[in-house]
């Protein structure tokens, strides 16, 4: 939360109302939330159907699409990161000279930001205990101020700074909007929206958290809640009590508002530094997770890291640079939009990532049904006392599994079958009990204990959850209802639409930067691992025009089925005498280690 709840809610709330009035702010903040919700909720599926490891964003996106895709977004990413630290750090610099009224001096402001970015800086070197300690501390901060502000909407008025209390001529004045020169919807949008690039602050720590598929989902829903009722709060408060004028002139009318105005500040200034901090946690872990598994070549050095937890020093320091330089723009609308384009970008990314997931999922399972194997759905226990046994598998040898299956394990999962068939499995084998009364000779059966009876059990109720075991099906929640492919394809296509809506400029050099990477990942390092998705957007399009410009129904699937022969016992038998000269030798073949350098020693022609 303490990374949602940024800077720009403080500084530009009451700017916003004062431009697009209550009406379009209200608007504006559900915008926000919902394409950062819709992303949100992508991730979550992601991190419930697949496993989750360290490297946030990257690790989500190169996991399922391909590490070409997550290095190319996840680059844009971290320097997305970097920026959003400079705008929190340039927001806390305006406010600590508007209060020693040094706004006209652009230095000062500046001054403050750098010094702040080394002091957090200094803080992260330290490792993630201390920013964790440090965070919690500051959350509570951020609430206290919360509550200044609202408690002093209602307890005191201060005419002269255009704060006049609730009113109703004040209410309906400031509902429709007012766009200063050179301001638009979309504008005002592009200042707004990095209020909703802390969302993924929670998968960024994914390496950090115990349980990442469970912590994950309730540390984000719940934080993205309580700061969207806040939004609200914020918004509505401001437009019903302050002037217009005043609020789109006045970046710091909501300290008015406050019954003590050094609350307010230290809420201002609490969430510029958490928010600042976790940029500066989440991209430098997020850059070293590229560089060390070498998807870019050129940085590799960045993967490198300092002590046990492995603090990515060298990724720290181009992020801080990066953030640095962004610094001396200086201003928080100029850097507003700068810093939207590559979260949408990366949001865009996300929501496609997870439709690519479910496709992937839907191909794989209907693969399996097609040519799966039945498998006896016998309960185990049951009066009978008798267990289920593998079906007869002609052309095996002793009725056990064929050499294919031996030497490709993932030929089981295929047929559905069970985990205790397989050779190296750690399960164990059945105990096998022989009737004393039974005359000698006779067939041995499976003692059934309860022990063995609940592997056995086990086993069958993991055949199919087996059957795909690198994508899960959605677990049950209670937003799993809103966790839809097709309304994370529409999410992804409003980012684009909305990217191109407020600076078409940064919105190209951003998809420009993203193709560039992409291709030279795959001319510098092509054998990067290719994802796990199995769908394909284009061969989806091309089929789906094929099946509505058919006429009647497609043709039926022709399946050629080969006859089931009888099992036969094979023997081998040697075709060649043995060498009498030959014959105390060891049966082995030899064989010799030939190295790159050796090659050299042989003519090229």
């Amino acid at each position: 939360m303490i990374n949602i709840f940024g800077v720009v809610i403080f500084l530009r709330t009451g700017w916003m109302v004062g431009n697009a009035g209550i009406g379009y702010s209200i608007l504006i903040i559900f915008v926000t939330i919902t394409v950062a919700m819709i992303s949100v909720l992508s991730a979550i599926g992601v991190c419930e159907r697949c496993r989750m490891q360290s490297g946030g964003v990257y690790y989500l996106l190169s996991h399922v699409l391909g590490a070409r895709i997550g290095a190319s977004i996840g680059i844009l990413y971290c320097f997305g990161q970097a920026v959003a630290v400079s705008l929190y750090v340039v927001g806390f610099g305006e406010s600590v000279s508007a209060l020693f009224h040094q706004d006209d001096n652009v230095w000062v402001s500046r001054g403050i930001a750098i010094g702040v970015v080394i002091l957090l800086l200094g803080i992260n070197v330290a490792g993630v205990k201390w920013v964790i300690r440090l965070q919690l501390v500051l959350l509570m901060v951020l609430f206290i101020a919360m509550l200044d502000f609202l408690v002093g909407s209602f307890v005191h008025t201060d005419r002269e700074s255009g704060f006049v209390g609730y009113r109703m001529d004040i209410l309906k004045n400031n509902t429709g909007p007012d766009y200063q020169e050179g301001h638009t919807f979309f504008s005002i949008f592009g200042v707004f929206f990095p209020t909703a690039t802390g969302v993924f602050a929670g998968i960024n720590m994914s390496g950090d958290l115990r349980n990442a598929t469970k912590n994950i989902p309730v540390g984000t829903l719940s934080a993205v809640g309580v700061s969207t009722f806040l939004y609200l709060v914020f918004a509505v408060v401001l437009g019903a009590t302050c002037v217009r004028a005043d609020l789109q002139t006045d970046y710091l009318i909501a300290e008015k508002v406050s019954v003590l105005g050094f609350l307010f500040l230290a809420g201002l200034y609490i969430s510029s530094i958490s928010s600042s901090m976790g940029g500066l946690y989440g991209a430098p872990r997020v850059l070293q997770c590229i560089s060390g598994q070498n998807v870019i070549p050129i940085i590799k050095v960045l993967g490198n890291g300092r002590g046990p937890n492995k603090i990515p020093l060298y990724a720290l320091f181009v992020v801080t640079s990066i953030t640095l330089i962004f610094i001396f723009i200086g201003k928080v609308n100029t850097l507003g939009p700068i810093v939207t384009m590559p979260f949408m970008l990366t949001y865009a990314a996300v929501d496609y990532c997870y439709f690519c997931l479910a496709m992937s999922f839907d191909k794989r399972k209907a693969r399996e049904d097609r040519f799966h194997s039945s498998v006896p759905h016998n309960p185990v226990g049951q009066a009978n006392g008798t267990v289920p046994s593998p079906q007869h598998n002609y052309g095996a040898i002793n009725g056990k599994k064929d050499d294919l299956d031996k030497l490709f394990p993932e030929r089981m999962e295929q047929h559905g079958q069970p985990l205790h068939h397989r050779s190296n499995d750690s399960l164990g084998s059945p105990t096998f009990v022989t009737d004393e009364k039974a005359p000698p000779g006779a067939e041995r059966k499976p003692e059934v204990t309860e022990d063995t009876a609940g592997l056995l059990e086990k086993d069958l109720l993991a055949a199919e959850a087996r059957a795909n075991s690198e994508i899960h099906r959605q677990p049950r929640s209670f937003y799993s209802i809103l966790n839809s492919r097709w309304i994370s394809l529409l999410g992804s296509v409003v980012c684009l639409v909305i990217m191109f809506a407020i600076q078409w400029g940064y919105a190209l050099a951003n998809i420009s930067v993203a193709i560039v990477v992409y291709i030279y990942i795959g001319q510098a390092n092509p054998g990067v691992f290719p994802g796990i998705a199995e769908f394909n957007l284009w061969e989806w399009v091309r089929d789906g025009f094929k099946n509505c410009c058919r006429r009647g129904e497609p043709p039926p699937e022709q399946i050629v089925v080969t006859p089931n022969t009888p099992a036969m016992n094979t023997m081998a038998a040697q075709l060649t005498e043995d060498n009498e000269d030959f014959a105390e030798r060891g049966r082995y073949h030899q064989s010799e280690v030939v190295k790159g350098e050796n090659f050299d020693d042989f003519d090229s022609e």
